[in-house]
């Protein structure tokens, strides 16, 4: 039986990572200039290289998986709920994804309700493997929304985050074998544990479900556009030596923590690790702390890191519910040799001239800081995936009336306070930011 360790979480961590999240692409597109929004011009994709994989919805009754041939497919239940398991190893030499099993389907229909697909740690790059350093994931939905029928809601597939389920480290010294794993060997030095925080990101519960329309009861055939669903691939968390198991229970928890006498104050046995007076998860957090300040270390902190960077094989579980859905395409881009042109437009409106120039600041800065008259505009040029901040400094005698951003997604994450836009950039993003001024009352 192959040894796993996963961290005790509470039901609300539970919650939060059943409803991870995709970053929405919001934005009005830019027709021309150094801010063309190539990406919500076109059909929602980056261009560059990439890896496809395609997750056809099926009829288990009467679909047979052992018949059809996988190439760069999955096949899931049309309707119900299918997993799809997605592995990476270091030091495999392949530089394309590959379907290990291509079927999904229920076991009551012969199936194990599992796919499995392989994704490239390293990529070519002309004529050299490199790692990929990560990958950026878009989806979207094509075919016909419920065979062109008029049931509602029309094509919806949920894709829950990708969660560990194995993550094991080469031996010392390398085991020859290891490049081809896909499982993890019996006694890995690295087993996996599980400690969500508060930098879970936790999203709006729509964010991760993918629609045939952006209106789902809409009548039509128009292709949806793709969706950057790279947070379902990001973890947080640690990974842990298996010798911290100290009751080798395959959980590390409270019960794994060093007891602790702390004398007179608190006589006797206890786990109170941090010293706060209760024993819960934090002592377990702060006790991995320690043990990932010694040299060499035995606990390993990652935060928001790609999923498969956490060890040399690492092995996850995707979730999904499917409502009708014919086809989902994903694809995979290398972030080692993807560039994307992602751009803040800032939009400076008054009621009349009088206002004059007005200064604006940037955190962090993508230039001198500049200053708006009524009408004008300020391009920031192409800027990395995070998140900036857009602050109008008003002179006496003028109040901000209201901050606008002119996206395509009501559903956006950029966030208004005061004087400040705090706008979530995605990649290929444009978002426009207008500040509205008028005179003080």
């Amino acid at each position: 039986m192959k040894r796993r360790i996963v961290l005790v979480v509470t039901a609300l961590t539970l919650v939060a990572l059943l409803v991870g999240a995709s970053a929405v692409m919001a934005a009005k597109p830019q027709n021309s200039g150094s801010g063309k929004d190539v990406i919500a011009l076109s059909n929602g994709f980056p261009s560059g290289q990439h890896f496809n994989l395609n997750i056809h919805g099926k009829d288990p009754e009467t679909f047979d998986c052992d018949a059809t041939p996988g190439g760069k497919s999955v096949f899931v239940a049309e309707y119900g709920a299918s997993t799809i398991q997605y592995v990476s190893n270091k030091k495999a030499a392949m530089t394309d994804l590959k379907v290990l099993d291509p079927c999904a389907m229920p076991e009551f229909y012969g199936g194990d309700g599992v796919a499995k697909v392989q994704l490239p740690y390293k990529v070519m790059v002309g004529e050299t493997s490199t790692p990929a350093g990560g990958y950026y994931v878009f989806a979207r939905i094509l075919g016909k929304p419920n065979n062109g029928g008029n049931l509602e809601p029309r094509s919806n597939i949920i894709l829950y985050p990708n969660t560990v389920v194995e993550a094991c480290n080469d031996t010392d010294p390398p085991n020859p074998e290891f490049p081809n794993y896909t499982e993890c060997p019996e006694d890995p030095e690295l087993m996996l544990g599980l400690i969500v925080g508060n930098n879970l990101y936790v999203p709006d519960p729509d964010e991760q479900v993918l629609r045939r329309f952006e209106d789902p009861t809409a009548k039509g055939k128009g292709k949806s556009k793709a969706v950057d669903i790279t947070r379902l691939f990001t973890y947080t968390g640690w990974v842990v030596d298996a010798t911290l198991d100290a009751n080798d229970d395959e959980v590390i928890d409270i019960n794994d923590v060093p007891v602790a006498d702390y004398g007179e104050a608190m006589p006797g046995a206890n786990r109170d690790y941090n010293n706060d007076g209760v024993e819960d998860e934090a002592d377990v957090e702060a006790w991995l702390t320690d043990m990932a300040a010694l040299d060499p270390p035995m606990a390993w902190y990652f935060a928001n890191e790609w999923i498969f960077n956490i060890a040399d094989l690492v092995i996850t579980e995707q979730g999904l519910m499917n409502d009708g859905t014919k086809l989902v395409q994903l694809r995979f881009y290398p972030v080692v040799t993807t560039t994307f042109g992602s751009h803040i437009v800032v939009v400076k409106d008054a009621p009349a001239d009088t206002l004059g120039e007005v200064a604006f600041g940037f955190d962090p800065s993508y230039g001198s800081d500049f200053s708006l008259k009524h009408g004008e505009t300020k391009d920031s040029g192409a800027l990395e995936t995070g998140t900036y901040t857009v602050t109008e400094i008003l002179p006496a005698g003028w109040d901000l009336d209201w901050i606008e951003f002119d996206d395509l997604d009501p559903s956006t994450t950029n966030v208004v306070t005061d004087e400040t836009a705090e706008i979530n950039l995605a990649p290929g993003e444009t978002v426009r930011v207008i500040f509205h001024n008028v005179p003080a009352s």
